[in-house]
Formats: C-alpha cells, structure tokens, sequence
C-alpha cells in the first residue's frame, strides 16, 4: 500500500504539461448512487458506472469529444432488481492549470429493466436525453498516457416512460493521447 501512496505522490509531481491536444480515449469505470425521483421513487447502488470518450484536443485546454456514459444500478421496480441506463452522446471539456478537467456532454439516452445483472440489456424502459458534468484530476504516466480520478454526476430523463434518473459517482480513468504529453 505504501508503494502505491509513493508511485501516485511522484506521479503527481510532474510539472504542468500540453495534454490535451489531438485525438485523445478515455475509459473511465466507477461506482455510486442513483436515484430515481419522478415515477419509480426508488434509489440504489450503482453496480458500475462508466464514462468513456473519444474526442479531439482542440488546444491545450479544450477539447470536444463524443462520449458514453450510464451504469447498472441496484433499483428495485415492479418484478425487476437492475436497472441499466446507457447514454451517448456530445460534448466538450476544458483543462484548468492544475490539470483537472472539467467536462460536460449532452446525450441521447436508454432505459432498460432486467430480473439478474447478467442481463443488463433486457425490457425497454424508454429513450430520452441526458447530461453528463464530470471533474476528473489527471496525473501522467508516461509520454502518451493520462490517470484521472474524480465524482460524475449525470441525468436522465425518458420521454415516452417518463422516468428521471440521477446517478452520482466516482470514476477512475485511463487516458492514452495520440501525441505525447511529455
């Protein structure tokens, strides 16, 4: 334990740096809480969460990017005990001089109920919209890849359903940058 608190201390070090700019990936996993406050009134554990990105770094401080996001969540509706939510989507970020990113996407949303975690995809529970807000600390690597830990909080709202969904959470990321940070 003591090496990882060492590894991530040096790693935090590392002078202020160009990151963001070009084609840039993110795979982001975490887990939170989510509530849904409209119909169902119910709230639970998030399973997993997740935030992946593929965007393009226009300097080194904004950025756009296209973007998923959503988590399998402990919710408990009628007959069944998971409910998925999976959103895609839009967006942009910008990089503040500490190296923490801000970001922000718009999205296209679906809803859908399952009776066992395996099966996440299972009864439709509507499509939608959402908005995704994330802040993310980053510390480098190595040359081209990126770490990042920080809360996301994201919304969904069915349109045909009528459900409303938010989700807050933790997610810890891995970035690769197609041109070197460093």
């Amino acid at each position: 334990m003591k090496i990882i608190a060492i590894v991530f201390f040096i790693i935090s070090r590392v002078a202020i740096l160009d990151a963001q700019e070009g084609l840039f990936v993110k795979f982001s996993l975490g887990t939170g809480y989510t509530n849904e406050y409209s119909k169902i009134n119910e709230s639970g554990l998030s399973i997993a969460t997740k935030n992946h990105a593929i965007g393009w770094g226009i300097n080194d401080k904004y950025a756009v990017h296209i973007g998923e996001f959503g988590g399998l969540n402990r919710v408990k509706v009628g007959e069944y005990n998971y409910v998925n939510l999976d959103a895609f989507g839009l967006g942009f970020s910008y990089r503040t001089p500490l190296d923490v990113k801000l970001s922000v996407l718009g999205a296209y949303s679906k809803v859908s109920f399952a009776k066992e975690w395996s099966e996440a995809f299972g009864d439709d529970g509507g499509t939608g919209f959402g908005i995704n807000m994330s802040i993310d600390k980053e510390w480098f690597a190595a040359k081209r890849w990126g770490l990042r830990i920080g809360p996301q909080v994201f919304w969904l709202k069915t349109i045909e359903t009528d459900y409303s969904f938010l989700n807050v959470s933790i997610n810890g990321s891995v970035v690769f940058y197609l041109t070197p940070v460093r």
